[in-house]
């Protein structure tokens, strides 16, 4: 029990409970189809998954208002390009759901939605237009609806587009040049320019004086993927984003998540998923990961960023939840140049011994790294999207499992359980489950399930890390002896 101090209760015996030490599974998982093949049917096979696992997800007192559920999917351009005049080509803009202060709020809206205009023209950006997002309040809980936000999309391109529009009614993923095979290691221009603002914004909003600026965040912005989330039940979810119902929105993924809080109270903002991940379980070693990505943040230098390294600090949001910390060090990774694979295996090493033997060539690029980035310990099951590739991962522990099923007609279903989704057995092609520090990625683009073996391959032989760590690791026991004093 270590140093587990027990709780008094109200006898004479003390108790073992802990409020501090609860914990539970959340719920993720995702449906996709393999060939990137977009359709509602996707969407909606999602938002099954996501009903099925409520019970994954806890719900507060006034029993309508849940710890958070959401949904990632490809941006539906042929959808939104019905409802936003004058949009560019699919992949030329950014896309993003937009919390602002709430009818509840004493903020205003329009305060933070002017800096976001403001700044955009800085970073080289024009809104396109703003969207109300259609929502029905009236499904949730009185608790969740005393913090809710005003919901609205802004849409974003390259200055020099239109700008201005408002649209107040009711993804494709752009190929960037890699050859078949190669794993996509660039961001493309556009998406690191949002990211960049996007973490402009953030501080500008943070650090000002903003009233309600507690209210504003920024679930998702990209040219790629799009999140509709809140602090909901699963089931309300496509009840309360009421377009999630409209046939004409389209796509080849759709990534889930129902939340059971555990190391943070409920908010709109910390709802899964985030902008890459979904997470089930706890980062066990959160505080230390924090510490030292703050620490190395004054080292920070990179080709990509140039003197804007400086707009992206700090790179951990401040009082966000081990999930949110963790996407905000991967979408780090990622935007400076690496693939979303190398930034996982950076992030969530795998470990090895005599039962799990791995290539040398694959141990050098653990050693390697070691030197870089500690691990994100868990335990901890994470399933990621970044509108191109799509899948799962385990953290070496194993303590999350999470299970799979790939169709006759290329669908592939992940989740935390089984029985999120119902087929006949002659239509089911291949059963598995994750696997401690083994990566289960689909590629939309290729339309393929690349194994792991594969993947790492392909990622370890990118640079010379054996090379590398021969010439600039140093071991202890290669150390002179230590002269005994006189």
């Amino acid at each position: 029990m270590g140093d587990h101090q027990p709780a008094e209760t109200g006898n004479s015996l003390p108790g073992l409970y802990r409020r501090q030490d609860e914990h539970d599974s959340c719920g993720i998982g995702f449906v996709a189809d393999i060939k990137g093949r977009k359709s509602h049917g996707i969407l909606n096979r999602g938002l099954e998954v996501l009903e099925r696992m409520e019970h994954r997800g806890a719900e507060s007192a006034d029993n309508k208002t849940g710890d958070g559920a959401g949904v990632l999917l490809q941006i539906p351009h042929t959808f939104y390009s019905e409802l936003v005049p004058g949009l560019p080509q699919a992949g030329e803009y950014g896309a993003g759901l937009v919390f602002l202060p709430g009818k509840q709020s004493k903020g205003s809206p329009e305060a933070i939605m002017k800096v976001l205009e403001t700044l955009a023209a800085s970073s080289g950006l024009a809104v396109v237009a703003w969207r109300d997002v259609p929502t029905d309040p009236s499904v949730i809980g009185s608790i969740a609806r005393k913090a809710e936000p005003s919901v609205k999309q802004v849409f974003l391109a390259v200055k020099g587009g239109s700008a201005g529009s408002v649209v107040t009614s009711s993804s494709a993923a752009p190929s960037v040049g890699v050859t078949s095979g190669a794993l996509v290691t660039a961001p493309s221009a556009i998406e690191k320019r949002l990211f960049i603002f996007r973490k402009r914004l953030e501080k500008a909003i943070r650090e000002g004086s903003f009233a309600g600026k507690g209210d504003f965040y920024l679930p998702s912005l990209s040219s790629r993927t799009m999140i509709y989330k809140g602090m909901l039940m699963s089931s309300q979810l496509r009840t309360y984003f009421t377009e999630l119902s409209d046939p004409r929105l389209e796509t080849a993924v759709a990534l889930v998540h129902s939340r059971f809080s555990t190391n943070t109270f409920p908010a709109w903002s910390l709802a899964q998923p985030f902008r890459m991940v979904a997470h089930n379980g706890e980062i066990n070693t959160i505080k230390g990961n924090r510490y030292w990505m703050a620490a190395r943040e004054a080292l920070f230098a990179s080709s990509e960023f140039g003197e804007e390294i400086q707009d992206i600090l700090p790179v951990i949001e401040p009082e966000k939840s081990d999930s949110a910390s963790f996407d905000n060090a991967l979408e780090l990774l990622v935007m400076s140049g690496r693939s979303l694979p190398h930034a996982l295996m950076m992030l969530i090493p795998e470990s090895w011994n005599d039962k799990n033997p791995i290539p040398q060539e694959l141990k050098s690029f653990y050693e390697y790294h070691a030197c870089v980035m500690e691990p994100w310990d868990g335990p901890a099951s994470m399933v990621f999207c970044d509108g191109r590739y799509v899948g799962g991962t385990l953290d070496r522990n194993g303590l999350r499992p999470s299970r799979y099923t790939v169709t006759d007609k290329d669908l592939i279903v992940m989740a935390s359980e089984t029985g999120v989704q119902d087929f006949e057995s002659e239509e089911i092609s291949f059963k598995g489950r994750l696997m401690p520090g083994k990566l289960l990625l689909v590629d939309l683009e290729e339309g393929r399930i690349i194994p792991d073996a594969e993947v790492k391959s392909q990622v370890c032989r990118r640079r010379p890390y054996a090379a590398w760590v021969r010439k600039n690791v140093v071991p202890l026991e290669s150390l002179p002896p230590v002269p005994e004093q006189l």
